[in-house]
């Protein structure tokens, strides 16, 4: 663990195109999940669907552990942070973020949104470091 709480203090999440986020099931396994993210104002946040399984833990649990990853694996040791799920009125800037940074965002959420209920739409997840 780190006594970093700034998220500019952490190289390895300045040019990186995933973060691994750790989030905890109820009876307190941890479990990672490879994730595009966009850094702003030293908050991270990241792009999922509603019912996945990570933005449920979430809702249960919102201490969550982040570490620089290559999509694969950790390329850095993990930090402590909170998560909390943005309200639908405030992603439009965190949208705009993650189209600027992957090209690609704008056609996959297109086709990741496409035809799904309103509760399995992608969400934003901003995560604050402790």
């Amino acid at each position: 663990m780190s006594e970093s709480k700034n998220v500019d203090d952490i190289p390895q999440l300045q040019k990186g195109k995933y973060i691994s986020l750790k989030t905890y099931r109820k009876n307190g396994d941890g479990v990672s999940s490879p994730v595009w993210f966009v850094a702003e104002n030293n908050k991270i946040y990241v792009c999922t669907g509603g019912s996945a399984f990570k933005a449920k833990r979430i809702r249960n649990n919102p201490q969550v552990q982040i570490a620089s990853s290559s999509g694969r694996k950790e390329n850095s040791k993990y930090f402590n942070a909170n998560a909390q799920i943005l309200a639908s009125d405030k992603t439009k800037p965190v949208n705009y973020l993650f189209r600027k940074k992957y090209r690609m965002f704008r056609v996959w959420s297109y086709f990741k949104n496409r035809g799904k209920p309103e509760d399995e739409k992608q969400i934003y997840i901003e995560i604050t470091l402790t």
